[in-house]
């Protein structure tokens, strides 16, 4: 069924691919067009047990718009034989490599791949616990995730998708940008920077990780948004508790009610906590 939804879009789909990038060869082209339609096909049309029964505290509703599950290895091995192109080896031999069944893609303003990330349900104990992988080897790809329905009041800025979908799970309305990792904050900050308009308006809450690596973050990404003046509160985490998706697990009451507080602090017009300062809060206050 895979094969033949493939090859029937060929034909029509490969021209745009060719003339947005034209250092791509004939067969790349066709590859980053058929491994996006894949995935979208997958992630609409079949169902995951894994993300069905919930996935780390998260319920379907909240995951299936930013996770592909491959289901098994026969599929990822299919993921990386149809974009094999597009990268220096051949992963489909890799068993390794075909373990990681849960996919988080991030698209492109035309709404093909930028990048993968990868991780695993098949074998939950696998090291690295996550992967990236860029698929469109003829940009600077995009290293974020953003989500931003229209016309949320509230934005969340976190150092992982599953941190971000926490907040999204106690707030369907909530708008959501994501780093793939402390260390990568230039790509968000330049499109905070050319988008200004997009999010001078909102509510800002950032939810890095609370440790030494998440507070440079969180310092990089206010220095930006001071420059387009936007309005922003550092969400606390309680004293053991790293990140968002850690402390939904821990209790979902208390982690619902810390962000109503903080959602609550910009219509008092206070700041709740400098990002110099305490980040963190007694789970017993």
């Amino acid at each position: 069924m895979i094969l033949h939804f493939e090859e029937k879009d060929e034909v029509w789909s490969l021209k745009p691919i060719s003339e947005e990038y034209p250092s791509l060869t004939k067969k790349q082209a066709q590859a980053l067009d058929w491994m996006t339609r894949f995935l979208k096909h997958m992630q609409n049309h079949f169902e995951s047990p894994t993300l069905d029964n919930g996935y780390r505290g998260l319920s379907k509703e909240t995951t299936r718009p930013f996770i592909v599950d491959l289901i098994n290895e026969a599929y990822v091995q299919k993921m990386f034989e149809i974009g094999k192109e597009l990268f220096s080896k051949n992963y489909s031999t890799n068993d390794w490599m075909c373990k990681r069944n849960l996919i988080f893609p991030i698209y492109g303003d035309d709404g093909h791949l930028d990048r993968i990330l990868l991780r695993s349900s098949i074998d939950p104990c696998i090291e690295p616990k996550e992967l990236q992988l860029i698929v469109n080897p003829s940009k600077e790809t995009r290293d974020f995730f953003i989500d931003i329905p229209n016309k949320p009041n509230t934005l969340v800025i976190s150092e992982a998708i599953l941190d971000t979908a926490s907040f999204r799970e106690v707030d369907p309305a909530v708008g959501l940008m994501a780093l793939t990792g402390a260390a990568k904050t230039r790509k968000l900050c330049q499109f905070i920077l050319e988008n200004k308009v997009l999010l001078q308006d909102k509510n800002i809450i950032l939810a890095l990780d609370a440790d030494q690596a998440g507070e440079k973050a969180t310092k990089e990404i206010i220095d930006t948004l001071e420059q387009i003046q936007a309005g922003y509160q550092i969400f606390p985490f309680p004293v053991g508790i790293k990140d968002a998706n850690e402390y939904l697990n821990l209790d979902k009451k208390k982690f619902t009610e810390a962000f109503n507080d903080v959602k609550h602090s910009f219509e008092a017009k206070r700041r709740n906590l400098e990002p110099s300062k305490k980040r963190v809060v007694d789970m017993e206050r």
